[in-house]
């Protein structure tokens, strides 16, 4: 008998440690980004995750985009309209974006760099400030930004993004 109560309060123990130690879901995530509370290592590997997991499904059609000659080929079109569907499945997805760009390696935490270094081989996933590669260094090469969606006053330029000499010294 003295076992099974032994047995009984090491259950109720165990489940009470899992259910205090889940992660976060998205949703709960992006409450926490809505009213600007201070954000955990726990909570930027959910968005690593999520942003990722986007990242490594997007990649296909990515593919598929830039091995066409223009963007007028029937699998251009197919692959666009595919993306544009998992994005619009992936509602946190910009929020995640913004809130990992503003990041620091420090802020995301050493564990999650290990994701991120994972993860930044797919085009689509957003490097944390700090990541990726030094635009003041003139010999490195960096990547050129979207063109911004509304406020375009610090614009310089406008049209896609070529490198057109990666050796610059």
């Amino acid at each position: 008998m003295k076992t099974l109560k032994t047995l009984c309060m090491t259950l109720l123990c165990v489940a009470f440690a899992a259910c205090t130690n889940s992660n976060p879901t998205p949703a709960e995530v992006a409450a926490k980004i809505d009213s600007h509370e201070t954000l955990s290592e726990t909570d930027y590997a959910v968005m690593i995750d999520y942003c990722g997991e986007y990242a490594r499904s997007a990649q296909q059609y990515f593919d598929i985009i830039n091995e066409q000659p223009s963007d007028s080929t029937a699998e251009y079109s197919r692959a666009a309209q595919d993306l544009a569907g998992l994005k619009a499945n992936s509602p946190y997805l910009d929020m995640f974006r913004t809130a990992i760009y503003a990041a620091t390696d420090k802020q995301i935490g050493d564990k999650n760099i290990k994701k991120v270094q994972e993860y930044q081989k797919y085009e689509a996933f957003p490097l944390p400030e700090g990541s990726g590669p030094d635009l003041n260094i003139p010999d490195e090469v960096g990547v050129i930004e979207d063109m911004p969606d509304t406020d375009t006053t610090a614009v310089i330029a406008t049209g896609d993004g070529v490198v057109v000499d990666e050796n610059v010294k």
